[in-house]
């Protein structure tokens, strides 16, 4: 574990973090590291009421080979964006809501679960449809870059001790895949909280 700076919570703070996004070579890794690599990590976006941030705590990697992945029978208009660059945003519409993912390696890509509202922000985001609600993010930033885009992730300032590997919520396919990662005990994590679920250090 990484040692621990000090909170970070103005606007003032926020948006210069804005700037310091992370880089491509992050994200052009495998899948699952990304998708437990990103717990911590700063989700800003730039919306017209000024600078939203808040601190990843939940994660879903989708990889090759994966019945559930969006990508799995190749590209379509719906999800062309999971095969651009790694660091592309993938933003798709079910049940009314929308979903945010970081694309990893081709077709394969990392769905935003939950965070942690920072900054003063007053929003529940447990789950990737509030998540996309409370940060502003819709279809219209599908394909835009997290690295240059209104939409990025930047390093955190703080990281889970423990984390929790679990199988992927609300999937009809490969649902018994450990494919979830969540901060352990972390108030922010969306339902069902499997804290009994084997630990990884």
């Amino acid at each position: 574990m990484r040692p621990r700076e000090a909170p970070l919570a103005t606007a003032a703070a926020v948006a210069e973090r804005f700037a310091e996004p992370l880089p491509s070579a992050f994200y052009d890794r495998p899948t699952v590291t990304v998708a437990r690599r990103l717990l911590g990590a700063w989700l800003v976006v730039h919306a017209p009421d000024g600078v939203r941030a808040a601190r990843v705590v939940e994660t879903e990697a989708y990889v090759a080979d994966d019945p559930a992945n969006h990508a799995e029978r190749g590209p379509t208009e719906r999800n062309r964006s999971m095969f651009g660059a790694p660091g592309t945003l993938y933003v798709y519409r079910i049940h009314q809501v929308h979903c945010a993912n970081a694309v990893t390696r081709r077709g394969q890509a990392v769905l935003l679960r939950a965070a942690e509202p920072l900054a003063g922000l007053a929003a529940d985001l447990a789950g990737p449809g509030r998540l996309c609600r409370g940060m502003g993010i819709g279809k219209v930033d599908d394909g835009t870059s997290l690295i240059s885009g209104r939409v990025r992730l930047t390093e955190g300032d703080q990281w889970p001790r423990r984390v929790v590997r679990a199988p992927r919520v609300g999937v009809s396919q490969a649902a018994d895949r450990p494919l979830r990662f969540l901060w352990d005990q972390h108030p922010a994590t969306s339902a069902p909280r499997p804290w009994r679920r084997r630990r990884l250090t």
